[in-house]
């Protein structure tokens, strides 16, 4: 079984291509977090992933809040170790999110067998443009090469060195950014809203409202996936004014 989070689509397209691959089923974080489904039972035969994007060199707070009150159940004889692997996606690097992971799923009883990292196209419009389109298709092959390498190691229930765990350093200054910033004030819809709703619809963690036919940003604190604003179909919501023409970016497997 392959959890994942996904706010405009790179992680669901890993995600995906490694459960077609493996033959593993797919459970979306966003969903099990709505439907309050948080018990899953193994079986001998599966893998256990974990599948999401990089937020400030940690994970994102709804799969920390996700990986809290999940509970992996086992049939008593059969008594075998999952194999537990992450697949963290990002647009630089991951810095300390393994052994963020690491940590989470410890606490639940789940030894993490191996984390991966898998440069993608950027997307965090919130602090800077997306990738252009014309650099997005040159990532995607090195992608889809990496990702097979990836596969092929998780396949094969390959162990990691552990190493990569001890890059903490740029976890420990950046994730409190986000832990503690995260905010949506900045957050509006312009002219050009027609009230579709989508955003509303889309919103990882409901934050988001429709009234008088625009969306309107209910807490503080979202997640900031950047979902609502890459993929309004009208271009219509902005974060501040620096997103005012700036590019938008949407995985393809989502359109």
């Amino acid at each position: 079984m392959i959890f994942y989070f996904t706010g405009t689509g790179n992680s669901l397209y890993v995600a995906k291509k490694i459960g077609d691959e493996l033959g593993e089923h797919l459970i979306d974080i966003t969903a099990a977090m709505k439907e309050k489904s948080f018990v899953y039972r193994f079986s001998g035969d599966e893998k256990i992933g974990f599948v999401f994007p990089v937020y400030f060199y940690g994970v994102p707070s709804i799969v920390v809040d996700f990986i809290a009150e999940l509970k992996i159940e086992q049939n008593l004889e059969e008594e075998v170790k999952p194999y537990v692997f992450g697949v963290v996606t990002c647009g630089g690097g991951i810095g300390g999110t393994p052994k963020m992971l690491e940590d989470l799923l410890e606490k639940q009883g789940l030894p993490l067998s191996a984390v991966f990292e898998l440069k993608m196209a950027s997307n965090y419009i919130m602090m800077y443009q997306p990738t252009g389109p014309d650099l997005q298709k040159r990532i995607l092959i090195s992608t889809d090469k990496k990702l097979a390498d990836i596969i092929a190691a998780i396949s094969k229930n390959k162990q990691d060195e552990g190493s990569k765990r001890k890059k903490t350093f740029l976890t420990r200054v950046a994730y409190p950014l986000y832990v503690h910033g995260r905010k949506t004030r900045l957050f509006y819809a312009d002219e050009k809203c027609n009230g579709c709703g989508k955003c509303e619809k889309i919103c990882p963690v409901s934050t988001i409202q429709m009234a008088n036919n625009k969306p309107v940003w209910t807490a503080k604190q979202c997640t900031h996936c950047s979902a609502c604003i890459n993929r309004c179909p009208q271009k219509a919501i902005q974060y501040g004014k620096k997103t005012l023409k700036w590019r938008r970016f949407e995985n393809p497997i989502l359109k």
